[in-house]
């Protein structure tokens, strides 16, 4: 079973896997969820489409070197928030 923070996603070879979301992120009309291999911690992105159940979508690649420029700033921004957050937690146990 899937929790909230989780994804099943196909790869290439066809072997399913659990992956983690990272974040999302909605502009012009398209939602983007980034996720993380948990084997090899590779991080990844795709545009996710609802259909019309709501419970039910598909991914779609992320198509464009734009898409995939903003999505790594964001992902920079992520991790920068995640270090200063653990920085914060490390000062207050001090």
């Amino acid at each position: 079973m899937l929790e909230n923070n989780q994804i099943l996603v196909t790869t290439e070879d066809g072997k399913e896997m659990v992956c983690e979301i990272l974040f999302t992120h909605e502009v012009d009309n398209k939602n983007y969820v980034v996720f993380e291999f948990p084997d090899s911690g590779e991080i990844s992105a795709a545009v996710y489409l609802a259909t019309e159940t709501e419970d039910e979508g598909y991914f779609e690649d992320v198509e464009s070197e734009e898409e995939w420029e903003m999505l790594d700033k964001l992902l920079e921004e992520y991790f920068d928030e995640i270090e200063a957050e653990d920085e914060e937690e490390d000062s207050s146990l001090a």
